[in-house]
């Protein structure tokens, strides 16, 4: 059974780039299409937005309960063997932000022991980033809360 039209939307909509953000990119020379194919294999980026999806989709089949275990099987099937796809639209979006120069600094330094030490943790150090980040929040939120439960503004019960 396919999932409803509904459901591929939500799907797409947390997974995806919102549409209006995209455009068509201006060509890149295949010297820098080339360099950014090598930095990105570098850095394991490929590798790192499946883990990335890997994580999410958890989080997308408790939150879609109707859309059927088998679409969400297939899907992360798909996003492993894949990957070329999305790696190709990201050179674009790498040639757009940075010089020629710098992503050939950036593939010399990726080449380094720190370089392959930063690609390894990097991704680690972005996971407990966003959780600290979190835990931050919650923090504030409970604050201003409080702050406000004091002025008598009430909160609906969870």
């Amino acid at each position: 059974m396919l999932p409803s039209r509904a459901a591929c939307a939500v799907v797409l909509f947390a997974l995806a780039t919102p549409l209006s953000a995209q455009q068509s990119p201006p060509p890149v020379d295949s010297a820098t299409a080339t360099t950014i194919r090598q930095l990105l294999a570098i850095t394991g980026s490929g590798k790192r937005m499946v883990q990335g999806i890997e994580t999410m989709v958890p989080a997308q089949r408790a939150a879609n309960p109707r859309i059927p275990a088998a679409f969400w099987d297939a899907f992360l099937a798909h996003a492993r063997q894949d990957t070329t796809r999305l790696l190709e639209q990201l050179i674009p979006i790498y040639a757009s932000h940075l010089t020629a120069a710098e992503l050939e600094g950036l593939v010399r330094f990726y080449q380094t022991p720190l370089g392959r030490r930063l690609a390894e943790v990097l991704p680690l150090i972005m996971q407990e980033s966003m959780q600290a980040g979190q835990s931050w929040g919650a923090g504030i939120g409970r604050q201003v809360a409080e702050s406000l439960a004091q002025t008598g503004l009430q909160f609906p019960s969870p």
